[in-house]
């Protein structure tokens, strides 16, 4: 009953009904609002405390903080299931994507130094896996399976300690939006050549085959979360030719 309850309070946190500086209305009468007991509303406020929405303090109450400002990247998916500013929840997307674009480029430039043929090998018997995953939740584990197998062919510690930070956000994401995760023929191509240019050890190569892989599926991803952002980017790359 955890679960539920925190979740609840989180939706009303992110949401706007408690704001940064509210205090929580007292146990007993949240407790009652929220259909629980106080044991069960104690153990979800821990878990809200822990994501640092909350600050509870003997004798001052339970304190809405300042997630903007003080929350942390593991917010992210709760945020983007909300009904939380349409703006921002696009933005926090792309710049997840970003992000891990980066990370990606600098991990291609350490497989090619650092990653042996067992590594690749099982790069490929991830992308094979991916390739016969079904639509929905079975692809979404492969897909985020292969990229921290390629991670952890770099065999830097950093790097795979930042990417299970990143896994565990799209494993999640996929959870509630599985429909986001299209695995098609050019999608699976374009990650295989990835793999050729890690075999032929050319990271240069290797980097821009994996841009060119975001940048298809970053514009998917656009086109299915906010088709008019697509558009106009369209209309601006068409006036500069």
């Amino acid at each position: 009953m955890v679960k539920p309850i925190a979740s609840k309070l989180r939706r009303e946190i992110l949401t706007g009904r408690y704001q940064p500086g509210d205090r929580l209305p007292p146990e007993r009468e949240l407790s009652a609002r929220l259909g629980t007991n106080r044991n069960t509303l104690r153990e979800a406020l821990r878990t809200l405390e822990s994501e640092s929405l909350l600050r509870a303090r003997q004798g001052d109450g339970t304190i809405v903080l300042d997630w903007r400002s003080g929350g942390e990247i593991n917010l992210l998916p709760f945020f983007l299931a909300e009904d939380t500013p349409a703006d921002e929840r696009f933005e926090a997307v792309l710049t997840l994507l970003q992000l891990r674009e980066r990370l990606l480029e600098e991990v291609l430039t350490r497989v090619v130094l650092h990653g042996t043929a067992r590594d690749l090998d099982a790069i490929e018997e991830g992308l094979d896996t991916l390739a016969e995953a079904r639509p929905g939740l079975e692809a979404v584990r492969a897909d985020v399976e292969l990229y921290r197998r390629i991670v952890l062919a770099s065999h830097s510690l950093v790097m795979v300690w930042v990417f299970n930070t990143f896994s565990k956000i799209f494993l999640e994401l996929g959870h509630k939006f599985p429909a986001l995760w299209q695995i098609d023929a050019p999608y699976l191509e374009g990650l295989g050549q990835v793999l050729r240019r890690l075999r032929e050890k050319r990271a240069d190569r290797a980097r821009e085959e994996m841009r060119h892989v975001f940048e298809e599926r970053g514009m998917a991803l656009v086109a299915t979360l906010r088709p008019e952002a697509l558009l106009a980017e369209k209309k601006r790359k068409a006036a500069k030719k």
